[in-house]
């Protein structure tokens, strides 16, 4: 069973702090200004800025809800679902929650056109009541640093610019296939007795190299599918 999708403004994820646990024990996770520990989020906003690879490798778009913004970001398969959203389209997007170099990002798994705007009001109505339940908990929103405000808030009446550069500031992700990804997970299911599998017994049990399968965890690791609780082992994440 998949994690709760949260539904939150963009602000709430990019002044969050991400977490990896120090002996990888369980997964990366963001533990939002609400204290809310995230892994896959689901936020509405407008396209301002999308950039596509031309060999269709990579693409990403920036998106805006009024409190902050946020990449999004696809590779190989996953990519024409992103290049068919233009700039100016209002979205709604369940991703999952990644950090690259302090950079707070999504990896989508549905992204929603949004015809109707009164389903913005809806949103925001649902997240002022989520955070008011929360206020009656006793849950008070973590304040953000100066420095983190400085960082990821234009200052008033400043034109934000996106460049492509910017948003492509990862190496694109080796290509695994369909079948080959089916292989190696089926195997991590059958290997892992609680502790998670080396890539060597997997290695073992499908008769691939070991760089291949390298290869494809890695790849694994950065889309979420499998995470690491201890070193060299490896478990689903699902």
């Amino acid at each position: 069973m998949k994690p709760t999708a949260y539904k939150l403004k963009i602000e709430d994820l990019v002044r969050g702090r991400y977490v990896r646990s120090a002996d990888g024990s369980e997964p990366p996770h963001l533990l939002t200004p609400w204290n809310q520990r995230v892994t896959r989020a689901r936020i509405m906003g407008t396209v301002i800025d999308k950039f596509v690879r031309e060999d269709q490798t990579y693409a990403a778009l920036r998106v805006d809800d009024g409190s902050e913004t946020i990449s999004v970001r696809a590779w190989r398969e996953d990519v024409p679902g992103l290049d068919k959203i233009g700039v100016g389209s209002t979205i709604d997007i369940i991703g999952r929650v990644r950090e690259f170099e302090g950079e707070i990002y999504l990896v989508p798994e549905l992204v929603i056109p949004v015809e109707d705007h009164n389903w913005e009001l809806v949103r925001e109505l649902e997240i002022i009541e989520s955070r008011r339940k929360a206020l009656a908990d006793g849950i008070w929103p973590r304040p953000a640093s100066s420095e983190k405000l400085e960082s990821s808030t234009p200052s008033t009446g400043a034109q934000t610019t996106v460049h492509p550069e910017y948003l492509d500031e990862e190496p694109p992700l080796p290509q695994i296939p369909d079948e080959t990804k089916k292989k190696i997970f089926l195997a991590l299911e059958k290997l892992d007795r609680g502790g998670g599998a080396t890539v060597s017994e997997i290695s073992r049990e499908l008769n691939l190299p070991p760089q291949q399968v390298e290869e494809a965890m890695r790849v694994f690791l950065v889309k979420g599918d499998i995470f690491e609780p201890t070193a060299g082992k490896f478990k689903l994440t699902r």
